[in-house]
């Protein structure tokens, strides 16, 4: 096969590409899966910042076929390298306690906004970096508090907090 190339008369030329040509360029699509990837835009708000006169299907290609999937973004705490290591240390140190968990109560509370989602936001993630995160303060609104508790014993049913 390789010999045939090589012995050609005719220079060996590629066949054109079949299909529709490409409606962006290499250069636009630089551009597009830059603004996905370092600001959390939705679809419509990078197809109306990049100025480009193509679809949102276009762009939502164009971002899928750079290794970038659309998820939620976690929300927890941000974490510094001394946090971490205190919790690890915390629980080195607490793994033999013995009889004395049973003398611990774990309790914990939870609040349910009824005006809206809280805290579902969405963002391209690139495969490729780490992904983010958020954390919020927010105050008033609708809500529901309630707090439970479980020890070794068993464990305490919800209790609906005020205010």
């Amino acid at each position: 096969m390789i010999y045939h190339v090589l012995t050609r008369k005719t220079p060996y030329e590629p066949k054109s590409r079949s299909g529709r040509p490409r409606v962006t360029d290499i250069r636009s699509d630089r551009q597009i899966q830059r603004m996905a990837s370092s600001q959390k835009m939705s679809v419509r708000e990078i197809t109306v910042a990049s100025r480009l006169q193509i679809s949102n299907t276009v762009h939502r290609r164009t971002i899928e076929s750079y290794y970038m999937i659309h998820s939620k973004m976690a929300r927890r705490l941000p974490l510094s390298k001394l946090h971490i290591s205190n919790r690890l240390q915390w629980a080195r140190n607490h793994t033999s306690y013995g009889d004395k968990w049973m003398a611990l109560l774990f309790s914990d509370e939870r609040k349910w906004n009824l005006d809206g989602p809280d805290g579902n936001i969405k963002y391209w993630h690139a495969l490729r970096k780490e992904p983010r995160s958020f954390f919020s303060r927010q105050n008033g609104g609708g809500s529901v508090m309630v707090w439970a508790a479980f020890s070794f014993n068993g464990q305490v049913g919800l209790a609906f907090l005020d205010g």
